[in-house]
């Protein structure tokens, strides 16, 4: 069964950020599975919050935590989300909602899109594209 790794920058474990994922006291990392259903896997701690905004620095430090995932997911498009469409191996994607529950079932909708997206990446493509739902 196919799957996407989800990490999404919380400070509360219940709603997304309102600002840039690497702003965020925490990653919640989720399961996202192709049957629709999804599996909270862990809370981690961003010990990268304090580090320049925008800083490709702190970038490397935000994905060496999160380098297990297929998919960011914020609320604000970022410098950093920028680059990392461009250059990496990561899916950002933006979202409007603001409850983590929502953006979950959200995601799920666009489940195979997303997933074309991280596979296209996994063997080496990389591209602008950052979805917004």
């Amino acid at each position: 069964m196919k799957k996407i790794r989800l990490c999404i920058g919380s400070n509360d474990g219940e709603n997304v950020a309102k600002t840039h994922m690497g702003d965020t006291e925490y990653f919640f990392i989720y399961d996202l599975l192709e049957n629709l259903e999804h599996m909270f896997v862990e809370k981690r701690v961003n010990i990268a919050i304090n580090m320049g905004h925008a800083k490709t620095e702190k970038m490397n430090e935000i994905i060496n935590i999160i380098k297990d995932s297929d998919v960011l997911v914020a609320r604000q498009k970022s410098p950093n989300f920028i680059r990392i469409a461009k250059k990496t191996k990561y899916q950002p994607v933006v979202v409007e909602a603001e409850k983590i529950s929502d953006v979950l079932m959200i995601l799920c909708k666009s489940f195979h899109e997303i997933y074309e997206h991280t596979a296209r990446r996994k063997n080496g493509e990389t591209f602008d594209t950052i979805p917004e739902l």
